[in-house]
């Protein structure tokens, strides 16, 4: 049975570990910003699965999300132990993701607080993001001069890179609109517009075209997300459709910051098709349990090579040659590390938390909707989901649920049935 520390437990574990994730930094160390977050994100991940079994949710998640999540586990463990190339310690990330979906499906949080230290954290890594861009960087102000040549290079938050940066606050930035609109008080609501305007500019100022495709992406899934039912009433309606009309602005006014970056999509885009073109056919190398966790970056020197190699044009070698750790397409990295054995279950629960959440009757739920989808989006170009802060994101997003079989959805503020 509950007791008050562990009603507190529940309500604030989660939002703690997202906080903790966004804003872990380890000034001088050798991964300063990866490093200490992924050690989070595993330690977090194991305290929410020991919570979930010392206190069981009245209403879990149903079975079949539960065993995927299981699957997610289990076959990276496969993967691990049969992959010709896996790297010792290259499954603890993609390990703790599976750890944090399996313990949220098993034993739901209150999702109002979470909700909230997504906005909030997404909030705070905005202002410092801006700050960098006004060229008053909060670590130097620390005595901490990190190396980022560059005047776009300079804006990398806490996550170490400025397309780190906005794949996060893409997600967030969903979330903090979700907020804005479900705020019954005007204060609280103008304060999260102001968050989302925040959030807009930092985003703008990472000049990251991949924020293009992740927010068209969201606002597209707002047209794909059924209508209010009946008994939700009208004002839920009219609040539904004001929150579409606020996302597809952020997309519009996104979208017009970056067409004056200056950087080249085609460019980039080139760098992508290089990219791909070298690893996909080694998918057919390892199709079943793939190449192993961590493997991308080991075998990747071998790829480029025998790429070159049998090639008789090599004007571009020059051009595009260079060491890789990811593949920036996270679901072709998936195929390449984890093999179909391992990709199936982790695209199946994506799918089913995509459906689950197009039934979503109010914006907090269209907002975990719409990050959802702008995660998964920009993992077409990028590899959020090899890095530990969008990863946190991606893995709480997946856990949301909103079917009112087990009553816990992202549109209650608070205690889930049956709780005291």
């Amino acid at each position: 049975m509950r007791g008050a520390v562990g009603e507190r437990l529940s309500r604030w574990l989660v939002p703690a570990l997202i906080v903790a994730v966004t804003f872990a930094v380890a000034p001088g160390g050798e991964a300063p910003f990866s490093g200490v977050k992924t050690g989070l994100l595993l330690a977090g991940s194991v305290v929410l699965l020991l919570q979930s079994v010392w206190m069981p949710a009245a209403g879990p998640a149903a079975l079949a999300p539960r065993v995927l999540a299981g699957l997610w586990l289990g076959t990276l463990a496969l993967s691990a132990l049969l992959g010709p190339a896996a790297v010792p310690g290259g499954m603890w990330l993609e390990a703790a993701a599976g750890l944090v979906v399996l313990a949220l499906l098993q034993a739901p949080p209150p999702w109002a607080p979470v909700f909230r230290a997504i906005a909030g954290a997404g909030t705070g890594l905005a202002l410092v993001a801006g700050l960098q861009a006004l060229g008053a960087d909060p670590f130097l102000w620390m005595g901490w001069a990190g190396a980022h040549p560059g005047e776009r290079m300079r804006i990398y938050g806490t996550l170490g890179n400025p397309d780190f940066v906005a794949a996060y606050l893409g997600a967030s930035l969903c979330v903090t609109v979700g907020e804005a609109v479900s705020a019954e008080r005007t204060m609280v609501r103008r304060g999260w517009i102001a968050a989302a305007v925040l959030q807009l500019c930092a985003l703008a100022s990472t000049r990251s075209w991949g924020s293009l495709l992740a927010l068209g992406a969201a606002a597209l899934s707002l047209l794909w997300s059924r209508a209010p039912t009946p008994k939700v009433g009208l004002e839920q309606g009219r609040r539904g459709r004001r929150w579409g009309f606020m996302l597809a602005a952020v997309a519009a006014g996104a979208l017009l910051l970056l067409s004056a970056s200056g950087r080249s999509p085609s460019a980039a885009l080139a760098g992508r098709r290089y990219l791909w073109g070298v690893a996909a056919p080694h998918v057919l190398d390892a199709p079943v349990f793939g190449h192993g966790p961590g493997s991308f970056e080991v075998l990747w020197p071998l790829w480029e090579a025998e790429y070159w190699s049998a090639r008789e044009d090599s004007s571009e070698k020059e051009r595009f040659a260079a060491l890789q750790d990811h593949a920036h397409l996270d679901y072709l990295e998936w195929l390449l590390e984890l093999g179909l054995v391992g990709t199936a279950p982790r695209l199946l629960l994506l799918l089913a938390a995509l459906r689950a959440a197009r039934q979503a009757p109010d914006a907090r739920g269209r907002a975990a909707l719409a990050a959802l989808v702008a995660l998964a989006a920009r993992a077409l170009v990028d590899f959020p989901l090899a890095r530990p802060a969008e990863l946190c994101l991606f893995a709480v997003l997946l856990s949301v649920p909103v079917d009112s079989e087990y009553g816990t959805g992202p549109h209650q503020s608070g205690r889930r049935r049956g709780a005291a």
